[in-house]
Order: C-alpha cells, then structure tokens, then sequence
C-alpha cells in the first residue's frame, strides 16, 4: 500500500522516483504515542520521503531499471505514467504511477513487504486519499495522532504546509490506491464552488487548517467498487489514464462526502471490515471458478460468513447478486472465446460452466438481445 523510494533514488525531492520496494527499518525504540502504536519505530534513523507538488518526467534520462530491486520499468504511453515491477529480499510487487494534473497524480499497488516498511514523510499542502482491500500499517502524526491502515479500510489525510514529518509503516500483502491532490488542484477542481466542501477542507484550501488531520473512512461500497475498478482494468495508453482519472475523481467525491457526514455526526452506510473482507475473498474465489462454482453455503463458509450476510454484502458492494457476478463473468469468457477461438457454439458454453448449449443461449439473448451466432458475426460487444 506504501509507495516508497528506493535506496540511492533521490528520495528527499523525487516523488515520481516512487518504487513499493525501499527497505524499511526495524524498530529500535519506542516513539512517542508508542503505547498506541502496532508498529513501533526509530524516528531517528527512518528514510525520508518528500512528495513533490511539481512531479516530474521519471527520472529524465536516467536508466530506471538500474534503480536497486527494479526488475522491470514499463512506460504506459504518458511521460507521468509507467509501471514498476520490482523485486528485493524484503518485499516484491508492482506499483503503477499516473500523474493525473499539475498536483494530482495516483498510485495502484500490489506489494508485499516481508518485514515492516518505516519511513518517514512530508507532502505539503497535500490531501491524500488512501483505500485498500488487503494490508496492514499505519500513520502517525508528529502530534501522536494514529490511523490504522489496516485493510479492508480507507483513510483521508490532509496536509497543510509546514508540518513536521509524519511516520508510515506498511507491511504484508498491500493492495490499494493512493490519491494526491495538493491544495491549489482542489482549489481549480471546487473553483467558485469550495461551499460544497467540508469544513475541513475549507479550512485547508482557505490556508487556515493548523496542523495535518489524519482520520479513516467509513468503507463505503461504492469506495470498494472504485478500487475493484481500478484494479481490473485492462485499458492501456491513453484510455486508462483517462479512466484512473475519472475514477480519481469519483473517489475524491465520495471521500469527501463520508468525511462531511462524519463531521456532522451522521451515520454512513458503510460496510464493515468483516463483511469486506468476505465479498473480496468471494469476488477472487468466483473469478478462479466460476465455471463450477460453490454452493452459496460453501462459498459462504469458505469467507467466513453466513449465506445471508454473505448475500447482503455482496449485493451492497458490488451492487449485484452473486449468480448475478457469476454470469457476467461467464459472458465476459464466452465473448473472449467466441472472438478468439474456432469453438463450437456448444463447445463455448460448456467451457464457461452451462450444463446445456440451450441455457447458454438464453443468457446471451437475455444480456445481448442477439444470439451467440450473430455476436460472433457483427462483432462482438464489451462485457
């Protein structure tokens, strides 16, 4: 969930630098808030990381791939957007880097961090957005102020300029999207309408915000299916730098409406970490078997929760039902193997999971409007 700066990489001015691979450190002693702290750390001895308003080309002509624990560095059409591919003794993944606007830019990561990753970090006048369905760390203010970055989870953190640097520690299996929008891109985004914004970060953009505010968000279903989103796209080029950036935005929206209505004490319907936590894991078990999937029962008990909370949970978070999400990923491989094999109608439905060509052509009529044949023909629509 980190996104940190490699060893050597010019980490105290180089945000775009940014690699899920720099070595963390080990705590050494305790730090102040240390009875409430999961994590706690050397401040003393932490690497620093500065996130840069102005971010620039990666590393102008700099070989990335000569950067320690880079295996692979892949530009994705935009100067500001690329992927990381890297690997160390301490932590392996992917991180994906899109500078969306001047001062607005996104990261989407994969990364596991073998041992805590302690840094600490400074990003001025920065408002940063943070949701994951997997991993574990947390963030602590130079006031002793601690969120839990514990996933499935989202958190709001705004930076106004001048603080002391604030202590990260990610570890395990982290899997998210990081938002950064510095104040003067919120300003253009809200131009003429900050009304609309919280307080908060009325405050913020006003310059009038004391000290940096770091809270956790209620994880709402639709934050979830933003990520989801995210990490299922398989656009390249300029297409998915321009869905990242709408998805951006529709997060940055709904961040900041969970943050209104909890600084007016309201209640939001956000789903629990429990229930979370089961739709993800019955999302990627239905996505591995969809062509024989388990039972409600099963699938159930395999992500630990009762078929109705299950039921419930799904369909407010990813606003289907399961049978609904399993025939969509049937249609999505029958589409693929009607456009990209000689399979038989037959053969198609038998590969995605119906028992009998006929019930496999009343789902495309009932998700088409045409027959398989006449998809197959004209040209195939997106799932």
């Amino acid at each position: 969930m980190q996104q940190a700066i490699p060893p050597g990489s010019g980490a105290q001015t180089a945000a775009v630098t940014i690699s899920p691979l720099a070595r963390g450190r080990k705590s050494l002693r305790v730090t102040a808030a240390a009875a409430r702290r999961r994590f706690p750390v050397d401040a003393d001895t932490l690497p620093a990381v500065s996130v840069e308003r102005e971010v620039p080309d990666f590393l102008g002509d700099e070989d990335p791939e000569r950067i320690p624990g880079v295996e692979t560095f892949t530009q994705l059409g935009h100067p500001g957007h690329f992927r990381v591919h890297g690997l160390t003794d301490h932590a392996f993944g992917h991180f994906e880097f899109c500078r969306l606007d001047d001062g607005f830019f996104a990261g989407i990561c994969d990364t596991t961090y073998l041992e805590p990753l302690a840094t600490t970090m400074v990003a001025d006048n920065m408002l940063r957005v943070i949701i994951a369905s997997e991993g574990d760390g947390e963030y602590a203010t130079a006031r002793g102020e601690i969120v839990d970055f514990k996933g499935p989870g989202a958190a709001i953190i705004v930076e106004p300029a001048g603080q002391p640097p604030a202590e990260t520690v990610f570890f395990g299996r982290n899997l998210g999207v990081h938002l950064y929008i510095h104040c003067d891109a919120l300003k253009r985004l809200y131009a003429g309408e900050e009304g609309d914004l919280p307080a908060l970060l009325r405050a913020f953009i006003a310059g009038s915000l004391p000290a940096t505010v770091a809270r956790r968000l209620p994880l709402t279903p639709q934050l979830l299916r933003f990520l989801e989103d995210l990490k299922g796209c398989t656009l390249e080029g300029r297409s998915r730098r321009l869905l990242i950036q709408s998805k951006a935005i529709e997060i940055l929206c709904h961040a900041f409406e969970a943050l209104d209505q909890d600084e007016n004490g309201e209640t939001f319907a956000g789903a629990s970490k429990l229930a979370a936590s089961g739709v993800l894991k019955a999302q990627r078990l239905l996505s591995d078997n969809f062509v024989s999937p388990p039972s409600l029962d099963d699938l159930a008990h395999q992500v630990g929760l009762s078929r109705s909370g299950l039921c419930a949970a799904f369909r407010q978070i990813v606003g289907q039902t399961v049978f609904d999400y399993i025939a969509d990923l049937r249609m999505q491989q029958a589409l693929a193997l009607l456009n990209e094999s000689g399979a038989t109608i037959s053969e198609v439905a038998y590969a995605v999971g119906y028992g009998h060509p006929s019930s496999f052509s009343v789902a495309v009529q009932r998700r088409f409007g045409t027959t398989a044949s006449e998809l197959r023909r004209r040209g195939l629509p997106a799932a």
